[in-house]
């Protein structure tokens, strides 16, 4: 008799018979329980729709087997040999398709492998070549014969995913790596007749490492691309995983000595993979199966923790509008945002659940009941947050979804902590939301969409509307305001093809309701507000200190007339508005009103914190940056009139300095006040970070951070990257709100009478951001001063224009990229003027077809060569995938840095072919530099030769051979007294520095696979240069103004283009003639 099983709800734990109608696996007692338990549930909740499909089709071959039908036996990859790379190898190897550092596919470099690999393809052509299309449905996970669509030849491949009603299939060449959707009747089974060796193309990963997002960025798969494309590499194998068919590796760059791994942690790209911690899978179906079950077994007499339910959701209306910021992602249709108004009250709260959990005791007895809330310590950043129990996954550990974030993980029993009740007062800070106005282009959403949402929505302030409710979740539009125009998501993501307008029939049934999440009615008139700024492009502003904490948190306002006098009027209005308006007012978290301070009895705008028991509001100052407890009835109701100014009061930390225990000494905080408290100060914005603007302050002529420093009351800041790291909120730009132990009344506004407003020209210059123009001025970055590098050459024009990659602002470049996408797409216009060398423009890459930043580095009639500023590779590219680039997208500067050898004052402005050949050769060639001087434009460098090429000097030696040539013309001809000399007009064709490098991009077909080399060789323009030459002639052997050139002229150039350069090839070698 087989066992009685017993079905419990997975909210209740009660016996339950009814299946989520979804998933068909979760199980319920009531329509109750599964309401309550769906934002837990949601997450692991997925569409059974194949399931009978699939259980028919099996059904279905066990009968014809049954019936001694004859089939074809199916291949599936476990069929196939086995390859014999172990652990601990080190093989060559050639990467011959790369989706992210974390799924590559490699060659192993050998005739063995070629030559198997030229019989299979041989083979599948003779047993598939001459048969017609069949309407074979194979099993995902079968290796079939597959033809590819580009040359129409049969390959191996794997079946990932089949498509019946649509006729299609997902498929993997496991010969070569790269994927492609095939109709059915393209797809074969695998004759037996083929040999079943392993497969060619090698799966691996780069073994160690994480990226610092969700997600590998573009960026990075770009960098990696460049460095192993097409080159023969050393790869380590560092570990086997999954039967055996995929790797972690390591990759050693020898152009820069490095290993790949330790690249992208040099870049920020990745970090150290934690071995000892292992992440919760998106995935969660595996857990619920065995959740109850473990949790049951070992709970008996322990702490269900049944007492913390969840607090909660954040009420909102329809109507409302509110900043954001995306916390969590999973598609269009799944995202949750946090309200930027919330920040203060957040990072109050996490204050507190750490002070909770280092003084409750540690107790074994612990063991938290699905459903409840406790306290869980995330694994990326160490920090105590609000978590509610999803499920165990085993006897000792348990999934656990963060309320106020939105993301979960897998923890052990040992990173959790009970909750207080005061601890669950604050709302669920999490919003789930659904994108409106869009809708898949297939029937799920795409891996593509949700990285494109990801470029565009993560890490930036958002405006958010709330239209409807769908699912429990709100149904929001989402705008970017830093966009200009605004963005609006739903329309961008249209617009570039990822999705597709929605057919408004399910949007226009969306409503409310009541009892899920939205409690509040709509709002008529809508409160707005915006916050003071700072400029971000290196000029100096005029500051006053409003409220100190410490050299790492200090609130400012602009000292300049038209704010003073907005302060001093705002004062007057404040008062009459309040002591007009008696009506009661309700503070609610996030709202602005105006608010009482009891230190002096003025009226102040506010913003309300939080509200705590006995009725008080904590209230934050935002023309000032203190915070205060307010009694109710202090607090009054703002208008909009009264917010039409900016709030004044921005979050500011010195930058370069950090206290020399974990937190400032008295001493140092008391030295600070001095320097800075009751003072005009300069400022410049070095940085911006979660803390606020870092500023560089001057304080009565003397520099505040280098002041601290000498008085040993602080110590040099380390370079940092800030890098979001979830579940806490990762901000680009400063929060206005702040909570402080200490509260300190509003300064008293003062005279202003030393700054002034600015200029009319510098109003200009912001309004000339989108000129159709191609910019020679860029900036370029100032590298350190004499210190011996390695240089990286990206590409080079001549010894008096150079480029070095020098990757930095890697955590900002995203940002940048993904705006400059947008404005390409939608906004740009073709200019009609000609670039000139070493210009900036937009180029869209030829690899992927995205735009970038670039730098031209010669021009022809129809065509450009580009250097990609931010990459270091270089192309030829029609005009038409060229545009001009607004100074606001070279506000953050390249990461290639313009160079030059020093005395280059000395140099001609055209060089012979053979020298700058030589000279970009020499460069390659792993020179040591150091930067000797900077004029304004360029990095002046100093280059020394690698001992193996006899060492020696480059700067001098080009000197010497340019002296030499002088020296030798003048002793071969004789000038008379006051006769002159005439220049020569030269020619001489310009080779570009470095030759293209192009993503390889997938499928591409090679003549016996499926895949294609990326790019062809690009042949040097060879269209002539004209130029005042580098040396001149006597007048009275060849005089310019024949018609004709004259022969004479023409050898005596060509005879010191050779003796330069024979000049230079000795002083390489080792030796003179």
């Amino acid at each position: 008799m087989p066992p009685f099983t017993v079905k419990l709800c997975n909210y209740c734990s009660q016996q339950g018979n009814l299946r989520c109608t979804r998933c068909k696996k979760t199980c319920y007692c009531s329509v109750a329980c599964q309401s309550e338990d769906w934002n837990a549930h949601r997450h692991m909740c997925k569409p059974r729709e194949h399931y009978f499909e699939i259980c028919n089709t099996v059904t279905w071959r066990l009968q014809v087997n049954n019936g001694n039908v004859t089939c074809s036996q199916r291949v599936y990859l476990r069929d196939l040999r086995k390859n014999d790379i172990t652990k601990g190898m080190e093989i060559q190897v050639s990467v011959v398709e790369l989706h992210s550092p974390g799924r590559f596919f490699i060659h192993v470099q050998s005739p063995e492998l070629v030559e198997a690999l030229r019989a299979v393809t041989v083979e599948l052509q003779k047993t598939n070549g001459g048969s017609l299309g069949t309407d074979y449905k194979p099993d995902t996970g079968e290796v079939c014969a597959v033809k590819y669509s580009l040359d129409q030849n049969w390959y191996r491949g794997v079946v990932q995913s089949v498509a019946a009603d649509d006729g299609n299939a997902k498929v993997l060449y496991i010969d070569f790596g790269n994927e492609e959707d095939v109709t059915l009747d393209r797809i074969k089974p695998l004759a037996a007749s083929i040999e079943p060796i392993p497969p060619c193309a090698l799966e691996c990963s780069v073994a160690g490492i994480t990226p610092v997002t969700d997600s590998w960025m573009g960026v990075c798969c770009m960098a990696v691309r460049q460095l192993v494309a097409g080159k023969s590499l050393t790869l380590t194998v560092v570990d086997t995983q999954e039967n055996d068919r995929t790797y972690a590796v390591d990759i050693l760059l020898t152009p820069i000595g490095k290993q790949l791994s330790t690249f992208l942690m040099d870049q920020g790209y990745a970090v150290r993979e934690d071995v000892n911690k292992k992440r919760a899978e998106q995935d969660v179906d595996s857990l619920v199966s065995a959740s109850l079950e473990n949790f049951r077994r070992q709970s008996g007499g322990k702490n269900e923790n049944m007492e913390a339910q969840p607090p909660d959701p954040l009420t909102q209306g329809l109507g409302d509008t509110f900043a954001a910021m995306v916390t969590h992602l999973q598609s269009p249709y799944d995202i949750i945002c946090q309200k930027l108004d919330n920040a203060s009250v957040i990072q109050e709260l996490h204050l507190k659940l750490r002070d909770h959990c280092s003084q409750a005791p540690v107790s074994k007895n612990f063991r938290p009941a699905p459903g409840t809330v406790c306290c869980s310590l995330f694994y990326e950043d160490n920090q105590w947050y609000r978590a509610k129990v999803l499920a165990y996954s085993s006897e000792e550990k348990v999934c656990v979804g963060y309320i106020d974030f939105g993301n979960s993980e897998e923890v052990e029993l040992s990173r959790l902590c009970s909750i207080s009740s005061e601890l669950l007062a604050l709302p669920m800070q999490a919003i789930p939301c659904a994108l409106a106005g869009v809708r898949p282009t297939a029937e799920v959403w795409s891996e593509e969409t949700v990285l494109m949402l990801r470029r565009m929505v993560c890490n930036r302030f958002l405006r958010v509307e709330i239209l409807g409710e769908r699912e429990g979740m709100a149904l929001v539009t989402m705008i970017d305001e830093a966009s200009d125009p605004q963005g609006n998501v739903a329309e961008m993501l249209v617009a570039t093809g990822y999705a597709l307008p929605s057919n408004h029939q399910d949007e226009d049934q969306c409503s409310f309701s009541p009892k899920i999440l939205f409690l509040l009615p709509a709002v008529a008139e809508k409160l707005q507000w915006t916050c003071a700024e700072l400029p971000t492009e290196g000029q100096m502003v005029a500051l006053v200190v409003s409220v100190m904490e410490n050299p790492g948190e200090f609130y400012c306002y602009k000292y300049n007339q038209e704010d003073l006098q907005v302060l001093a009027e705002l004062g007057a209005e404040l008062k009459r508005h309040c002591e007009a308006d008696i009506t009661p007012f309700t503070p609610s978290v996030g709202e602005p009103c105006c608010a009482l301070f009891s230190g002096d009895g003025a009226w102040y705008r506010g913003m309300v914190q939080g509200v705590w028991a006995g009725s008080k509001a904590r209230v934050y100052f935002v023309d000032y940056g203190n915070t205060s407890d307010v009694e109710p009835a202090h607090l009054r109701a703002i208008t909009p009139e009264l917010l039409k100014h900016h709030f004044l009061a921005i979050r500011c930390w010195l930058a370069g300095v950090e206290p020399l225990s974990p937190q400032w000494s008295a001493e140092s905080i008391v030295r600070f006040q001095a320097l800075c408290v009751g003072q005009q100060l300069h400022a410049r914005v070095l940085f911006i970070t979660e803390r606020g603007y870092g500023l560089q302050l001057d304080s009565s002529g003397q520099n505040v951070a280098t002041t601290l420093l000498s008085e040993q009351l602080a110590k040099a800041q380390a370079h940092a990257k800030y890098v979001p790291t979830g579940p806490k909120i990762s901000q680009q730009k400063p929060a206005i709100q702040r909570d402080t132990t200490t509260s300190v009344g509003p300064p008293k506004p003062a005279a202003a009478n030393e700054n002034e407003p600015p200029t009319e020209k510098q109003v200009k210059k912001n309004n000339q951001s989108k000129a159709n123009k191609f910019p020679l001025d860029w900036r370029t970055v100032e590298l350190p001063r004499n210190e011996t590098f390695q240089p990286c050459i990206a590409a080079v024009v001549s010894p008096s224009l150079f480029y070095l990659f020098n990757p930095m602002y890697v955590e900002r470049l995203q940002s940048v990229m993904m705006d400059l996408a947008v404005y390409c797409t939608t906004k740009a216009l073709p200019s009609r003027c000609k670039p000139m060398p070493g210009a900036a423009c937009c180029a869209q890459f030829s690899g992927d077809k995205n735009w970038y930043r670039a730098v031209f580095l010669e021009t022809t009639e129809t065509e450009a060569s580009v250097i990609y500023a931010d990459y270091g590779n270089s192309e030829k590219l029609p005009f038409a995938s060229i545009l001009p680039i607004p100074t606001e997208f070279l506000e953050l500067p390249f990461q290639i840095a313009r160079c030059a050898l020093t005395g280059k004052e000395h140099f001609p402005s055209v060089w012979p072919v053979e020298v700058l050949e030589l000279f970009s050769a020499l460069l390659s060639d792993g020179v040591l530099a150091s930067v000797q001087d900077f004029d304004g434009n360029s990095n002046l460098l100093s280059v020394t030769l690698q001992i193996e090429r006899g060492g020696g000097h480059l700067n001098t030696m080009i000197l010497e051979g340019l002296q030499s040539t002088q020296t030798g013309s003048a002793k071969t001809r004789r000038q008379e007294p006051g006769q002159t000399k005439t220049p020569i007009i030269a020619t001489a064709p310009v080779t570009p520095a470095t030759a293209p490098v192009t993503p390889a991009t997938a499928p591409v077909t090679p003549a016996t696979a499926p895949v294609t080399p990326a790019t062809a060789p690009v042949t040097p323009a060879t269209a002539p240069v004209t130029g005042v030459c580098w040396l001149s002639t006597d007048s009275s052997i060849c005089s310019p103004d024949y018609a004709s050139p004259c022969c004479c002229r023409n050898l005596v150039q060509k005879v010191k283009h050779i003796f330069l350069l024979l000049l230079l090839t000795y002083s390489v070698g080792g030796t003179r003639p």
